[in-house]
């Protein structure tokens, strides 16, 4: 199915038979990719669920198309979450794209002192709207059948909470002792990673998180730009579990 168009609906837009793709997906259909019945096309809910169908019939620019079969897959383990600084521009945009084509589960951008941007909540409910409309075009362009999941606008009281609830944690930072493969395990079901807002963390803050029951874990000698490290450290992860290479 990889040279067949993908869609994206959500589990409202299915039935037994048929499943109906929402607008923008129904104009990238119709109008862009020129799907016209009875073409093949996949379409996914997003949380695993992959469908074969055929393209029954649009009316009112809505595509509505016939299930042929449906193939139910589960979500590789372990689950990787990144909880990333924030930083300016569209830095965290591209951060959300490439991670959304590796297949990671989770983004979350949070605040800290050293953050050099910072969002009222205005602003983050047009940045969450944006992500995930950036993450939905990398499922389907890296034939996904899981969106990531992204969101903002976490305090560095919320980030706390959430890395000592976290089954394993690590956190980037230049200063640690330990290299990041020391902190990795044989297996895992879901794994967390911090990663610094442009300034980096400060002192005060790696301990904190330590506090919290993570990793405090080192790259090398080399410094690499915020929307570098994520990339590079979840391809790292993915690499020691098996997932690629």
């Amino acid at each position: 199915m990889s040279s067949i168009p993908w869609f994206i609906a959500g589990s409202e837009a299915w039935t037994d038979t048929e499943v109906v793709l929402p607008k923008d997906e129904s104009h990238h259909a119709l109008k862009v990719m020129r799907v016209t019945p009875p073409d093949i096309i996949v379409v996914t809910d997003g949380r695993g669920r992959v469908a074969r169908c055929a393209a029954a019939r649009a009316e009112d620019d809505i595509l509505t198309a016939e299930i042929l079969e449906i193939d139910e897959r589960r979500p590789v383990k372990p689950r990787i979450v990144v909880y990333q600084g924030a930083a300016k521009g569209q830095k965290i945009d591209g951060i959300v794209e490439r991670l959304a084509e590796l297949g990671i589960a989770e983004v979350w951008v949070y605040e800290s002192s050293r953050s050099i941007v910072k969002w009222d909540e205005a602003k983050v409910a047009k940045l969450e709207e944006r992500w995930r409309a950036i993450a939905r075009s990398a499922a389907k362009q890296s034939r996904s059948p899981f969106v990531l999941e992204a969101g903002g606008g976490l305090s560095w009281t919320e980030l706390q909470r959430r890395i000592a609830k976290e089954p394993h944690a690590v956190v980037l930072w230049e200063e640690a002792s330990f290299p990041l493969r020391t902190a990795l395990t044989g297996t895992a079901d879901r794994v967390a990673l911090v990663v610094g807002p442009e300034g980096g963390l400060d002192r005060s803050e790696a301990e904190a998180l330590a506090d919290a029951g993570a990793q405090l874990v080192s790259l090398g000698p080399q410094i690499l730009r915020t929307e570098n490290a994520a990339v590079v450290t979840t391809a790292a992860l993915q690499f020691h579990y098996g997932l690629i290479g």
